[in-house]
């Protein structure tokens, strides 16, 4: 009953919108999400490899054969930043509800689990203003044009993981992408004689694809972890609008294409001991085929990330001092994003920690934290430090108890 009641109250939360922020997100599909939750944030998004009896990875669904109880996730992420930029310095900021994760631990001795989730892929968050100035005859016009844009992908999946093998599990999962991207764009004079020019621009989308992935441990005690999500195509209905506050009209333009969000992959390896896990990933997509959202001064390029890791896992089960029940992670990671701008390369380097903490047994409340720079300090360009705090509640409960197997079974 407590799931079920927490799972209504988190869907409903779900409709919260978030405001702008993140301005390189202007590009492509936006900020792409790796793992979701705050425990594979507190180690630097390491999602392939982390091994965990509660954690629900969105990168490795054969990961979940690794839960021993019913599982349900919901949280919260906020993003502050600090921009420089031609104009100045300024503080922005976005948040975004993390949808909802759950796993079915239905068979523990054999690693059957069954898992579900509504999580983001990805997400646009900008708010950009650049200064303009226009010499006509002898008339001097000066203003500014405004870009404001929000929106991003989200992610439906079901999925089974299995161990068809001592020390080997897989996993697949069927994933319904849609998402909605929403931009304005507004050239606004500082003469009130002026008229405003104004174009808005909505685009719909969906697809269908998939993910695989890979859990082993024959090489005890070191964990392997690979996953692979192929390429999706994905269908588009674009609507652009053409405003005229000064008539009181509009325009408006309908269009449809097909493009294709290109393939990705990760892997990782980690070592394990008692309850700690020493973890090394990476994780790659091939985003330098993309051709959605362009621009004339971006180049895509292939996103790809390094993310390093410690956690101590957290005793769930059994009699154990509260000190005992508290994990956290440290990590660190380095991320090529996947545009040129302006002939520069964007990248990100970023620190970061994370606590896990119970509240009841099998209950966690877990919290985590990166920082760190992101882009360049160049003329025509923005250099960001962020900090992303993550908020994660995980329920649990057991809904299956093992019993007894008779031989052969």
């Amino acid at each position: 009953m407590r799931l079920r009641v927490c799972l209504l109250g988190m869907l409903s939360a779900a409709a919260a919108w978030a405001q702008g922020g993140s301005n390189y997100s202007l590009f492509g599909v936006g900020d792409v999400r790796p793992a979701v939750g705050a425990l594979y944030d507190g180690c630097a998004s390491a999602g392939v490899a982390l091994v965990s009896e509660h954690g629900i990875s969105t990168l490795n669904p054969a990961l979940w054969s690794h839960v021993r109880s019913t599982r349900l996730q919901g949280g919260y992420r906020f993003n502050q930043q600090q921009i420089w930029g031609d104009a100045g310095r300024t503080a922005q900021n976005n948040g975004k509800v993390e949808g909802i994760l759950g796993v079915f631990a239905i068979d523990t001795l054999r690693g059957w689990s069954a898992g579900f989730g509504l999580f983001p892929y990805s997400s646009v968050n900008a708010a950009v203003a650049v200064p303009v100035r226009a010499v006509l005859g002898s008339d001097t016009i000066t203003g500014s044009y405004r870009v404001l844009a929000s929106g991003g992908i989200t992610v439906a999946s079901v999925g089974v993981a299995t161990t068809p093998i001592p020390r080997l599990a897989i996993g697949a999962a069927f994933r319904y992408y849609f998402g909605l991207f929403q931009s304005e764009l507004q050239l606004i004079p500082d003469d009130s004689w002026s008229v405003p020019a104004l174009q808005e621009q909505r685009d719909w989308l969906s697809g269908v694809g998939f993910a695989l992935g890979l859990s082993s441990w024959l090489l005890e005690p070191l964990h392997i972890g690979v996953a692979v999500m192929p390429s999706v195509r994905l269908q588009t209905q674009r609507r652009f609008t053409h405003p005229f506050p000064h008539t009181g009209g509009d325009t408006t333009l309908e269009a449809s294409q097909q493009w294709e969000l290109p393939a990705a992959y990760g892997f990782g390896i980690g070592y394990r001991r008692n309850r700690w896990q020493f973890l090394g990933e990476y994780f790659r997509q091939e985003l330098q085929w993309l051709s959605y959202r362009s621009d004339p001064r971006v180049q895509f390029r292939a996103l790809q990330r390094w993310s390093f890791g410690v956690v101590r896992q957290p005793h769930l089960r059994g009699a154990h001092a509260w000190s005992e029940r508290v994990g956290f992670a440290i990590g660190a990671g380095y991320q090529e994003l996947y545009y040129r701008v302006s002939g520069v390369s964007i990248a990100e380097y970023f620190l970061s920690a994370g606590l896990s903490l119970p509240l009841e047994q099998l209950t966690l409340l877990e919290v985590a934290c990166q920082s760190g720079i992101r882009g360049e300090r160049r003329p025509g360009l923005l250099r960001e430090w962020f900090a992303r705090f993550s908020f994660s509640v995980s329920l649990g409960e057991q809904w299956f108890q093992p019993g007894r197997r008779r031989s052969g079974q």
